[in-house]
């Protein structure tokens, strides 16, 4: 376990390979663990970060209020902290409009961005998300740990990924306040209005079977140029959990292309067979 101090917080993090950097943002109620399986894989070709987000995982928040625009400061700072002057970045859920929000902030830091499952309006959350923003029901995730663990647990799906019970863990150990504070914040975001301002490269993932984010947030990328629209139909949060292989190869392709074809709209879906379709 990588500590680094910003902010004098503690933000914990995790290192993977060797080349150049790619940066893994987790989502809601997770943390760095659960993209460790798609790190082993990028590593063979990327050196791979991620960290907990401050009042996630073993990342402690003292100073810092969780929202989207606080967590989007913190990757740059992370990047600040470890001297890294530009990185691909991939976000999942929460992680995911972060990491569009710093990549339509700061394109000189950002090379390329990748989304997974990830609300670009918030009201696209799920009816369960939103009832977090509500204090009694996020004190009750807190009293009741097993209660965390069985809502997170049917995030996950039925993965059969050996590391599940680490992630599980990692899942309480949020308290009321951030858990609140940052559905909060992710339900009142709404990147819409930015869209036309991203000037890097960008990969969009999404489930068909998405059940905490609507798919249809893919589809507000339609008129973004520099925008690769990907859609797993067999996946439902956690494509790369659920169809691991296909992600990874869709990843990789994306992380390791140069640059986008001047002019041409790359977007594509996966269709039952796997087969791309132009």
């Amino acid at each position: 376990m990588s500590i680094v101090v910003i902010d004098n917080q503690a933000v914990h993090y995790e290192v993977l390979g060797r080349g150049r950097p790619v940066l893994f943002l987790h989502g809601w109620l997770g943390s760095w663990r659960y993209w460790f399986p798609t790190m082993e894989v990028v590593s063979e070709h990327f050196r791979t970060y991620s960290f907990d987000f401050w009042g996630f995982g073993e990342s402690r928040r003292k100073l810092t209020q969780e929202s989207i625009q606080n967590y989007s400061d913190q990757v740059i700072r992370f990047l600040d902290a470890l001297g890294i002057d530009r990185v691909q970045l991939v976000g999942h859920s929460m992680g995911g409009m972060v990491a569009l929000k710093t990549a339509i902030t700061y394109p000189d830091r950002i090379q390329r961005v990748a989304t997974v499952g990830a609300p670009i309006n918030g009201d696209s959350l799920s009816w369960l998300l939103k009832l977090t923003d509500q204090p009694f029901f996020a004190d009750a995730l807190v009293r009741m740990p097993w209660v965390r663990r069985r809502l997170f647990r049917f995030f996950l799906g039925e993965t059969n990924d050996p590391a599940i019970g680490e992630m599980i863990d990692d899942s309480v150990k949020s308290s009321a306040v951030s858990l609140r504070r940052a559905v909060s914040s992710m339900w009142h975001t709404d990147l819409r209005p930015e869209l036309s301002q991203l000037k890097v490269p960008a990969l969009i993932v999404h489930g068909d079977r998405d059940d905490i984010v609507h798919p249809n947030q893919a589809r507000l990328f339609d008129n973004v140029p520099l925008a690769e629209v990907v859609m797993m139909p067999r996946s439902r949060h956690f494509p790369f959990l659920d169809e691991a292989t296909l992600f990874n190869t869709v990843l990789l392709r994306f992380l390791k292309a140069q640059a986008a074809t001047s002019g041409v709209k790359p977007n594509f879906f996966i269709t039952h067979e796997h087969q791309p379709v132009p």
